[in-house]
């Protein structure tokens, strides 16, 4: 490994009351307890929790274990271990990546970058045929759907059965009653989005436990007269909503709204559905930031709370959607054939305007992919274009 940054540098290392403390080439300093260090160690032994082949068991280690540093390098540590001899090697560059310090903890943990309708439509773009050719570019496209949740897709697959192709991008499409549905006019309509009303922002399928996390749209035909379609950022909107009504805020990270859904089998590929899911609109992780949301005013069914938070509760869910309608936060564009858009549905909100039915029919291909299989993809190309894979704590989702 090179020690030329010295933030993987080991400038010194000491002992002091049961706890391993580095000293790195850019002067921050890390503390490691003896028994985060025993448990994590990875010799052929003791294993590694990266692939769960591990022999360590936690009632293997004595809770006054102690170790003692056996040597130092720039590059690594060596420590022996108190109770049986036991000898732990730990590499620079893991140590850092993993010391749990605030600053370092805050330093891994992905910041999303918030927006309004000021973003404007002319950004964040990335071209389909580039993205499967190009790693980097690829990485790109990831990223930014990381950072903003969405972005356009150029050059888009206009056939319905060339549709993998940028769905796989993102990771193995999510297979679920729906399939790759198809948006568009049908003589018994039981989905919302093939009606030509307008569409108010929203986040699909929150009536399941394990809910949409990316989105893929892939336009086939347009309308010519409407049917342009709307995001919103969740994130944003929930900020708003802390900022002015931090109790309405901390309610709805707990208040139990269940959303439900029948789905008759002509709708979903001939086997009918009846689904039901519980949890609250907003989700905080470990550190009270917002990891995930789950909004949809259509499928909110009748409260079950206690009497005393019925009116707190609609209060809250008022004031929540005042600001997620808000046309302020609004980005409204025109998608075209041959033109996709990818969106975190756990995020950010999407919408339509109306418009007037026509033949041929406006026709749009909706699919999606997992949350933990579009991160693992963003891991995998990242390693392949950067080298390695550095550590991110990324946003959860509702399952955090």
């Amino acid at each position: 490994m090179s020690s030329v940054d010295p933030r993987y540098c080991i400038a010194a290392a000491a002992l002091e009351d049961r706890h391993l403390v580095v000293t790195w080439g850019d002067g921050h300093e890390s503390r490691y307890h003896s028994m985060w260090l025993r448990h994590q160690c990875t010799c052929d032994f003791c294993g590694t929790p990266v692939n769960a082949v591990r022999g360590i068991r936690l009632h293997h280690i004595p809770e006054d274990i102690a170790p003692v540093l056996d040597s130092r390098t720039a590059d690594a540590v060596t420590l022996v271990w108190s109770d049986d001899g036991h000898r732990s090697v730990y590499d620079a560059r893991w140590l850092r990546d993993h010391c749990y310090s605030d600053s370092e903890r805050a330093r891994r943990k992905h910041r999303p970058v918030l927006w309004d309708r000021r973003i404007g439509n002319d950004c964040l773009r990335a071209d389909r045929i580039a993205c499967e050719t190009s790693p980097e570019a690829r990485l790109a496209l990831l990223e930014t759907v990381r950072d903003y949740g969405f972005c356009f897709i150029e050059n888009a697959p206009e056939k319905r059965e060339d549709a993998s192709r940028l769905i796989e991008l993102f990771g193995p499409q999510r297979i679920s009653h729906y399939g790759t549905y198809e948006l568009s006019k049908k003589g018994k309509v039981d989905n919302v989005g093939d009606i030509t009303e307008a569409l108010d922002p929203h986040m699909d399928e929150t009536y399941r436990m394990s809910t949409i996390g990316i989105t893929v749209f892939q336009v086939l035909r347009p309308s010519s007269n409407g049917g342009h379609s709307t995001l919103v950022d969740g994130f944003e909107a929930v900020r708003r909503l802390r900022e002015a009504w931090p109790e309405d805020f901390d309610l709805l990270t707990r208040l139990p709204v269940t959303g439900q859904r029948r789905d008759a089998a002509y709708n979903s590929g001939g086997q009918s559905k009846i689904y039901s899911a519980t949890m609250p609109s907003i989700r905080v992780d470990f550190d009270g930031d917002v990891c995930g949301l789950r909004l949809n005013e259509r499928q909110i069914s009748p409260l079950d709370v206690p009497e005393a938070l019925v009116e707190p509760a609609y209060r809250a869910l008022r004031r929540l959607y005042d600001i997620v309608y808000d046309p302020e936060l609004r980005l409204t564009f025109e998608l075209k054939a041959g033109e996709g858009l990818v969106f975190d549905n756990q995020r950010v909100l999407h919408g339509r305007t109306a418009f007037e039915p026509e033949e041929p029919a406006r026709s749009v291909l909706t699919s999606s992919v997992d949350i933990e299989e579009f991160h693992s993809t963003l891991r995998q190309v990242t390693e392949a274009v950067r080298g390695r894979m550095p550590p991110m704590r990324l946003a959860q989702g509702m399952v955090a």
